[in-house]
């Protein structure tokens, strides 16, 4: 009865964080979805490809999160298990949507910078623009950090992808400032046509690395690749505690899936003891596991050959 309210607990928990995790997502569409109006007219009068770089890059960024949205509400509506591995890779999917987004906006932002330093034009007014960015720079920060927050509470790509989106528009945020002061304040100066394009290049090479990071990490994800190295040596550490309580070890087999972790355990047993020990032993080390890696599920399946 304890180990039912336990697991009861434990879904209860889960469960929550979906929700938060929902929330929070939803919380960064809206407000990307607000703030695209006052974008808009601010690019109009400052006349800065930069701007419209951003602007794109938000829009392009907005819809990416509705995405995100989207699945995080079907994964946390979804768990009846129905498909349990998934449930997670729909996250996976869900990341490499930010990611296109953040691709697409770089070939946007990189071929206005290129036209703009073939075209140098100057900066036009940039107060309601820069009242529009400040403030775009704090909700970005808060968002970033919010994000982080959760996924340190719990490992899942979305969540990942999401705090690195809000990082990327956090620093294009404040390029996009420093640009419009500095083309601004030396507008009477011939160099100053070029700063404007520069900041867009820097936001281009940003948004590159940040959309390089969470695809490679989220195709690796979907093709089932196995735990990095660090997480192996827990697994083993953790079996070498009980080097004495089996026969041999015939395999482990290791996935993620979303915020999941799955391992499989193949390890033979002595023949001659009670199930009952063996059980009781296979509990206690799936047990240890399942503490020092979060968000596991092991399972030690009893064999005599090799797993295939």
């Amino acid at each position: 009865m304890e180990k039912g309210s336990t697991l009861s607990s434990t879904q209860v928990s889960s469960m929550e964080h979906f929700r938060e995790k929902e929330r929070s997502i939803l919380t960064g569409f809206i407000l990307g979805l607000v703030a695209l109006a006052p974008d808009v007219v601010a690019v109009i009068l400052a006349n800065s490809v930069m701007l419209l770089s951003d602007l794109l890059k938000s829009a392009s960024e907005t819809v990416a999160t509705f995405l995100s949205w989207l699945a995080v509400r079907k994964v946390r509506r979804g768990k009846s298990f129905d498909y349990n591995y998934g449930q997670g890779k729909l996250e996976n999917i869900s990341s490499l949507a930010v990611a296109g987004a953040m691709m697409l906006s770089w070939m946007i932002v990189t071929y206005g910078a290129i036209e703009r330093f073939r075209h140098p034009k100057p900066i036009g007014s940039i107060g309601l623009a820069l009242f529009v960015t400040g403030g775009s720079a704090l909700v970005n920060l808060w968002m970033w950090r919010k994000n982080l927050r959760l996924s340190g509470v719990e490992a899942s790509p979305i969540l990942e992808s999401q705090w690195r989106l809000f990082r990327s528009k956090f620093a294009a945020n404040i390029s996009v400032v420093a640009s419009l002061v500095v083309s601004a304040g030396f507008r009477e100066q011939r160099w100053a046509a070029y700063v404007d394009p520069a900041g867009a290049i820097l936001i281009s090479a940003f948004l590159l690395l940040s959309a390089y990071r969470v695809i490679t990490d989220s195709i690796y994800d979907l093709l089932d690749r196995t735990l990095d190295e660090s997480l192996q040596l827990v697994i083993l550490a953790e079996l070498a505690v009980y080097y004495h309580e089996y026969v041999a070890l015939h395999g482990i087999r290791s996935r993620r899936s979303g915020s999941n972790v799955y391992i499989e355990i193949f390890m033979e047993f002595d023949g001659d003891r009670r199930m009952e020990e063996v059980q009781e032993l296979i509990d206690r080390m799936k047990a240890g596991l399942e503490a020092k890696i979060r968000g596991s599920q092991v399972l030690i399946a009893p064999t005599t050959a090799p797993a295939s």
